[in-house]
């Protein structure tokens, strides 16, 4: 008995729960942080220009997410259910006019985790989706980072389309930051093929 009274037993004990308190508090800093980042990229793995949309009675996006359930049947005849309370980003008129909308979407399987509808280009908008600026690429130039937070596949070669001259790819992001060029995805591949200064 005499020693769970001693002052070295106490000291031992104290910086036990020191140290557990400090891990628990960085371990929540991390998880924090990490899901305010996850939170804002997206991997898109699935892209098609909208034929059909069958909007269920009540459907809307509040607040970024959906509200009812929706079904749309993609270009290469998928339909793709998306439930109520969904993460989205809508941009384009619902209900569509068939392929006036564009859905890009990180999946799980067949269910979708987070979509967005956009406007389909006006002049192809069946082949090509125009991005915003490719700001970083990530698996060895696999996939490449939007300044939207979206993580899109990359083709290989991506073509540079620009009368300033540029060695590669990394090159491009380099000298025409957010803002000063596009992307150009192509729908038929369901990856960015072109990127172009503007």
């Amino acid at each position: 008995m005499r020693y769970f009274f001693t002052a070295k037993l106490w000291v031992a004990l104290g910086a036990l729960a020191g140290a557990s308190a400090l891990l628990l508090v960085l371990l929540l800093v991390v998880n924090n942080g990490g899901s305010a980042q996850q939170s804002r990229a997206r991997v898109i793995d699935l892209v098609g220009a909208v034929a059909i949309a069958e909007v269920g009675e009540g459907w809307q996006v509040n607040n970024g997410k959906t509200s009812g359930d929706i079904a749309l049947t993609l270009d290469d005849g998928r339909t793709m259910r998306i439930v109520d309370g969904t993460p989205a980003e809508v941009t384009c008129q619902i209900p569509v006019v068939s392929y006036a909308c564009v859905m890009v979407a990180d999946t799980l399987g067949t269910g979708v985790l987070w979509f967005a509808l956009v406007p389909a280009d006006a002049t192809n908008g069946k082949e090509i989706l125009t991005l915003p600026t490719l700001v970083d690429m990530l698996d060895a130039g696999d996939l490449g980072v939007l300044s939207n937070g979206w993580v899109v596949p990359l083709a290989t070669p991506t073509l540079r389309n620009c009368e300033t001259e540029t060695s590669s790819l990394r090159d491009f992001i380099n000298k025409f930051p957010d803002g000063t060029a596009i992307s150009m995805l192509n729908l038929y591949e369901d990856q960015i093929t072109e990127v172009i200064c503007t």
